[in-house]
Parts: C-alpha cells; structure tokens; sequence
C-alpha cells in the first residue's frame, strides 16, 4: 500500500539527500537519512528514491540471505 502526502522533492535537494548534515528544516540535524544509508551500505542494500508532485517513497531492498540449515 502506497501512501501519498506532500509535493515531492525538488531535484536541487534530490541530489543531496542521504548527504551527512543536509537537512531542509528549520531544527534538523540531517543525519536521518544518511544514517539509513549507511546502514544499508554495509549490508549490500540499495535505498531507491521515487518522487514526483503526488509524494516520495522510499524502496529498500536487501538481498536474500541463503538459509543456515539446522
């Protein structure tokens, strides 16, 4: 289920997402999402980014591990 809020991100601000202290509020730190990315850097994961003038969704997509058998 997909939910829309919002106008999208400008492609200016779209470039610099996920960048370390980046933020476009008044009070944030912009560590949110770079913290997310690294977070999935290190398990070879990849953070798509859809957004048009409906709204953003992210994607997160890790790969299959291989089962341990018992």
């Amino acid at each position: 289920m997909k939910l829309y809020q919002g106008e999208g991100i400008k492609p200016d601000v779209l470039e610099k997402i996920g960048t370390p202290f980046f933020t476009t509020k008044d009070y944030g730190t912009g560590l949110g999402l770079a913290v997310c990315y690294g977070i999935a850097a290190r398990h070879n994961a990849k953070i798509k980014v859809e957004t048009s003038a409906n709204g953003i969704t992210f994607l997160v997509q890790f790969k299959k591990c291989k089962s341990i058998a018992s």
